[in-house]
């Protein structure tokens, strides 16, 4: 082979390495430029509350022994798959409570509401309640009663009590994991006169303590 040839077929291979290096090279250099969209995380707007209506009962003169509380939900501009409804009461100054699910017509969830559980230890004083749509049925959104509550004062209850909410009670929406709960507001009852003097604390007995 000629030594032109020889030399001609070595400069065009260095040629084709340096190409092929600078090609190579650039597809690096534009890998890594390329920055992966991130998904954006859907914000849950927290709008929903829940409440008793009313919020403040005096018992402290009540003739009929039991008494009611609706408890109620409001969504706000966020349509609502179910509540849980986690709350706690003084059981040596409120017995006898029972909790009846909301299933009318008018109510928030409708008679094809699927109550979920309903459970009430008299003993502790703990309430687990939860209510949510039928499978196959729209999410609600709006303001109404989900539940009603019973309840009398004992035999020699203090001046105040209350029905407190916990931490755990949670609205749901259809295919978030995080509740859309922006507050929940406690029952507060007067069940007695005040008798000490003055000068004297008012008796008032808290739930047993948030969990």
């Amino acid at each position: 082979m000629p030594k032109k040839t020889t030399i001609l077929i070595l400069i065009l291979a260095a040629v084709t390495g340096v190409l092929l290096f600078l090609a190579a090279s650039a597809e690096n250099q534009k890998s890594r430029n390329e920055v992966s969209p991130q998904p954006t995380k859907k914000v849950i707007q927290k709008t929903a509350r829940i409440f008793f209506n009313p919020q403040n009962i005096d018992l402290s003169e009540q003739i009929t022994p039991v008494s009611t509380v609706d408890i109620m939900i409001e969504t706000g501009p966020v349509d609502i798959s179910g509540v849980q409804i986690e709350a706690v009461f003084d059981p040596k100054a409120i017995t006898g409570v029972k909790l009846t699910p909301s299933l009318a017509e008018t109510d928030f969830f409708g008679p094809s509401a699927a109550v979920l559980f309903n459970d009430i230890n008299q003993e502790t004083g703990r309430i687990s309640y939860a209510i949510a749509i039928s499978p196959g049925d729209e999410a609600k959104r709006g303001i109404g009663r989900i539940a009603t509550l019973y309840f009398q004062k004992s035999f020699n209850p203090p001046v105040n009590t209350a029905i407190v909410f916990l931490n755990k009670t949670m609205v749901t929406v259809l295919g978030e994991n995080e509740s859309v709960l922006k507050e929940a507001l406690s029952l507060n009852l007067t069940l007695s006169k005040q008798t000490l003097s003055p000068a004297s604390p008012a008796i008032t007995t808290p739930p047993p303590q948030a969990q």
